[in-house]
């Protein structure tokens, strides 16, 4: 009897794949995968309604000030990148949290269908049929979508960009290595750390052909990525005075990481480093909420504090000047690495490894912030607590910090320094500016940037629902082990079509490891380019094995 109901479960089981795989080489295929996943997506929503994601607050302000000339913040928008804030920020404004559910829904569903697209390019109907199934359960993946963010806008760009790469490996013509191209940038000026994929080009290479013709292929690729990039910076430099893609760079790679994780940036590291520590010592500590909180000079470099971090931005731009690019900034960065190259790169290697093990979940409506304002830190900056600073009680800050925020937030540095952060007391901070046209435009900004957020769903999730699906994201195989069985089963089996998987997956790792050098390790990072290694290995294990 057993035996029996087995071998019917393979039957059945067989015939459901062999329909699949007829359905994957059908007109229709695409268009049932994509009424598959939108369903699953709404069914997902009762216990994920679209949310605002970790990093939506600094898009809306990008978003609310798009029109503005010149703008309130122009650090703002010289830090950030346009696509995210064009197409979060519009469909909160064009159909509020109604059609940006939709959209989102839209977008995940046409993600899948994009990599299944890929699949079937490299490996055929059933390494398609694979990464489509693979995908839709994974958890981690859809939730993304139901946050508005930047992971999300930029898992969708990926899988776009995985089409057309797959496309252009499998053709070789010279056209799709520009559409490539031209999707690169598309995914640099949606997460800036993606300029590093313009090294890729060197992979190119791998596609067959004469020399000339893969040297024409890889200088397609390149060139039309940074004919785009420079296109975005010249619009840069025409509208904010600053030839840039995204400004910042040597503020954030490997500073953040020296400074806030790893609290390897000291003044004993160098020249640059005494340099900082000075500025530190004359144009901090001397002032609220440092002065109030007595921060010192040895606490402010070894607490590991992002609000202190933000500090060096706007201490940078004050007194070592808006055109030095954070070069102080930067040069002091790399001698903290220089002098702790060890702690540095076990950091780098312990977070690149929890990218590639940690799962994501999607944060429950309890645990969600209130909305920033474009006046203060992102959420109350004191608890209830108080501790005793020099004999006087003071609110303790929050989420640990030693201070209750930055000094002056770096989106208000401003090359002239027209705004400043006005401190009362260690707690009591404003903003203001030289010009009352500017005082205004702000407070317009504030009420805007409020109301867009404030059109987000607003309905309950259903707890439940919400538990099981992020408990679910526990138990689908971490990216580590997609990558591994698919490196060993491609490298085993010799698929015909194992350029392209192999080219994206190098790719998301150079991603990921980029971000890490200058950030601690955040899931959302690395979601988005894990679809990679599920296609790899689903042509490792499914697609044909090529014939010697």
């Amino acid at each position: 009897m057993l035996t029996a109901r087995r071998t019917a479960i393979r039957t059945w089981a067989g015939r459901a794949f062999g329909r699949a795989e007829r359905l994957a080489c059908s007109r229709w295929g695409g268009i049932a995968l994509f009424a598959v996943a939108a369903a699953l997506y709404g069914l997902e929503s009762i216990g994920w309604p679209l949310r605002a994601g970790r990093d939506l607050g600094v898009y809306v302000r990008y978003f609310a000030e798009i029109g503005q000339s010149p703008p309130v913040f122009p650090w703002a928008m010289l830090s950030r990148v346009p696509v995210t804030p064009v197409v979060a920020g519009g469909l909160l404004a064009a159909g509020g949290g109604a059609l940006a559910e939709v959209a989102m829904g839209a977008l995940y569903a046409a993600s899948i269908v994009a990599w299944a697209a890929a699949a079937r390019i490299v490996g055929g109907p059933r390494v398609a049929v694979f990464v489509s199934v693979a995908l839709l359960v994974f958890p981690g993946y859809a939730g993304l979508f139901h946050q508005l963010a930047s992971d999300s806008i930029f898992a969708a760009a990926y899988a776009g960009w995985a089409y057309l790469v797959a496309k252009a490996f499998a053709s070789g013509r010279i056209g799709w290595f520009v559409a490539a191209g031209a999707g690169a940038a598309i995914l640099a000026l949606t997460r800036p750390v993606n300029q590093t994929l313009v090294l890729l080009a060197v992979l190119v290479v791998l596609v067959p052909g004469t020399i000339p013709r893969r040297i024409a292929r890889a200088a397609a690729f390149a060139a039309m990525m940074l004919a785009l990039l420079i296109a975005w910076a010249g619009y840069n430099d025409v509208r904010y005075g600053e030839f840039t893609v995204a400004r910042g760079g040597q503020a954030s790679i490997p500073l953040f990481r020296a400074f806030v994780t790893d609290r390897i940036v000291s003044p004993d590291n160098g020249p640059a480093s005494r340099r900082l520590a000075a500025a530190v010592r004359t144009h901090l500590l001397t002032e609220q909420p440092y002065r109030g909180y007595g921060i010192t000079l040895h606490q402010f470099f070894t607490a590991g504090s992002a609000r202190m971090e933000e500090d060096l931005v706007g201490l940078s731009d004050h007194v070592f000047g808006w055109d030095s690019n954070y070069s102080v900034l930067g040069r002091a960065a790399r001698e903290a690495v220089y002098r702790h190259p060890w702690k540095y790169a076990r950091g780098v290697a312990g977070s690149f490894w929890h990218e590639l093990r940690d799962p994501a979940f999607v944060v429950g409506q309890a645990q969600l912030a209130p909305p920033p304002s474009p006046g203060g830190p992102p959420g109350p900056g004191v608890t209830p607590d108080t501790v005793v600073i020099n004999g006087r009680k003071l609110p303790r800050p929050s989420e640990g910090e030693p201070i209750p925020a930055a000094r002056q937030g770096d989106y208000e540095s401003t090359p002239d320094g027209h705004i400043r952060e006005i401190w009362r007391s260690p707690i009591d901070h404003g903003t203001v500016f030289s010009n009352p046209r500017d005082q205004r435009l702000y407070e317009q900004l504030g009420v805007r940037m409020t109301q867009l957020v404030n059109r987000l769903p607003s309905r309950r999730q259903n707890d439940w629902l919400y538990t099981q699906q992020n408990r679910a994201s526990k138990l689908y195989p971490p990216a580590w082990a997609w990558l591994l069985v698919g490196l060993i089963s491609v490298g085993w089996r010799r698929p015909s079509g194992w350029r392209a998987p192999v080219f994206l997956a190098v790719a998301a790792l150079l991603v990921i490891f980029v971000t890490v050098l200058g950030v601690y390790s955040v899931p959302e990072y690395a979601t988005p380019v894990i679809p990679s290694f599920v296609l790899l290995t689903a042509l490792g294990l499914a697609a044909p094995r090529r014939v010697a």
